[in-house]
């Protein structure tokens, strides 16, 4: 299996966009994330609205790819703040989960925001208004990423869990 991550471009958000609706059910995401994220990475014209330049979104945050047996096959979504770089977004189309790929995205930014100097990553997955966790909690906790302890109120019918890891 040959992966090549690379940075995003404005020719990859097809891909993109069918990596995002592949990755999960429909039936699956409700009561875990608010209805415009699904809007912008469902829709190829609404992604294309958000794109700044090169591999960058309007509001700073950064797109890379991996390709498998060059098929885009996963991307995550990133920015780098002044202290920490805070991942948004990770999606691996369902037939690949589980084979490491987006342990291996995660991994790429680590190393991007360590050659940057960052010693603080952030992320966060959601909980539903049951107290269910969504199902990347047990990707980031194997990934070392510590839950906080917070659940923070959005206005949807979900909490956010945020997740901190220091790199050595």
């Amino acid at each position: 299996m040959k992966l090549v991550v690379r940075p995003a471009t404005v020719n990859d958000i097809p891909s993109i966009v069918n990596v995002s609706s592949s990755s999960t059910a429909g039936v699956e995401i409700r009561g875990f994330t608010a209805p415009e994220w699904r809007v912008t990475y469902s829709s190829s014209a609404e992604l294309k609205k958000e794109w700044a330049s090169e591999n960058r979104l309007k509001d700073g945050s950064e797109v890379v790819v991996v390709e498998k047996n060059g098929r885009i096959v996963g991307f995550i979504v990133f920015k780098m703040e002044l202290d920490y770089c805070y991942i948004d977004d990770v999606a691996v189309t369902r037939d690949e989960q589980g084979k490491g790929i987006g342990r291996t995205l995660v991994a790429h930014i680590e190393n991007v925001a360590k050659s940057k100097g960052c010693s603080l990553m952030k992320t966060d997955t959601t909980e539903s208004a049951e107290g269910i966790p969504w199902k990347s909690y047990g990707f980031w906790t194997k990934l070392g990423y510590k839950d906080t302890g917070e659940r923070l109120t959005t206005k949807w019918d979900f909490k956010t869990i945020p997740f901190v890891r220091y790199l050595k």
